[in-house]
């Protein structure tokens, strides 16, 4: 048995998702084990689910907020020598399983946003000379300890927390994180983005941010990410608001095949499937999907707005 337990998580709007993350694990050949956290499940749901082997899950029933608030949760829940988190939204294009860990125990593999994507984590209505003193403060109200000082966040960058790996020897950290999502996430599923918060407005990933941060004994961070650089061997993160299983957008629809190639997997080794074949993710669809991007994208944005 593998010595890393893979964590994911979603709720029934995420089963598709789940699916698809969990079939790309096993289609790659990575075996393993798996602890998915689950909100709202059925005994179909379960049923699905348990095809792909040595799977264990964990009822998320209780949750408040958004299930990413949970991730430190659920990662706590394991009891291999590593823990990696995927979000449920991705798929891997090849066996990552050499990929997934740090190069040692006293690091967290993550991704690191590059100075183009500053924006999305700190967008300029919000003012870093207030939020990362804040940051540092509730970091060393809970751990009682006096946390580095203020870094340059330039240099740094902003985690991305929709993959994470690291040793369970960090499980204080593990903890720490979870706290600081109880304790200043408000308890509401208003999804992954909060802008009415002043400090946490990216809500797990804010709070993960302040973590590895401010918190003395937390992990370091990679300075190279292993999960994007070959195409065969790849984790692919549909971070938009549609997801593959509801339609295509511009930004994902580059994913088309590597997806579709995991329902074709599923159905080749006669898997029960989450429902019948999403219209999205049919290959004779692939044109339509394709061209339809942009308009559904629109489509959607105009929605949203006569309902805000």
């Amino acid at each position: 048995m593998k010595n890393n337990t893979i964590v994911t998580a979603g709720g029934l709007n995420y089963f598709w998702g789940i699916f698809l993350l969990l079939a790309s694990i096993r289609k790659s050949g990575m075996d393993e084990p798996i602890l998915v956290g689950t909100n709202k499940f059925d005994d179909h749901c379960y049923r699905v689910l348990k095809q792909f082997g040595n799977i264990e899950f964990f009822s998320l029933d209780h949750a408040e907020r958004s299930l990413a608030c949970h991730k430190a949760e659920l990662m706590l829940k394991t009891n291999t020598e590593y823990i990696t988190w995927i979000d449920s939204d991705g798929l891997f294009t090849g066996n990552c399983s050499e990929l997934l860990l740090p190069p040692d125990d006293m690091q967290v593999h993550i991704r690191k946003r590059g100075i183009e994507e500053m924006p999305l984590p700190y967008p300029p209505q919000f003012d870093l000379h207030k939020i990362l003193p804040q940051w540092k403060k509730d970091v060393e109200q809970i751990t009682g300890k006096v946390g580095p000082e203020i870094p340059n966040v330039e240099e740094f960058g902003s985690c991305c927390t929709c993959t994470i790996s690291l040793a369970r020897k960090h499980e204080d950290f593990l903890r720490l994180w979870h706290t600081m999502m109880m304790t200043h996430l408000p308890k509401v599923d208003i999804g992954v983005v909060d802008k009415t918060l002043r400090y946490y407005h990216l809500l797990d990933e804010s709070c993960f941010n302040a973590c590895v941060l401010f918190d003395p004994n937390a992990p370091k961070v990679t300075e190279i990410y292993q999960l994007d650089k070959d195409r065969s061997r790849f984790y692919v993160h549909n971070s938009g608001r549609i997801k593959p299983w509801k339609g295509w957008i511009p930004s994902a629809v580059k994913n088309f095949d590597a997806t579709v190639s995991i329902v074709e997997w599923a159905i080749s080794e006669k898997l029960e499937l989450p429902s019948a074949v999403p219209y999205s993710l049919k290959r004779s669809h692939k044109t339509l999907c394709t061209l339809g991007a942009r308009p559904f994208e629109l489509w959607h944005k105009i929605k949203r707005r006569f309902r805000s």
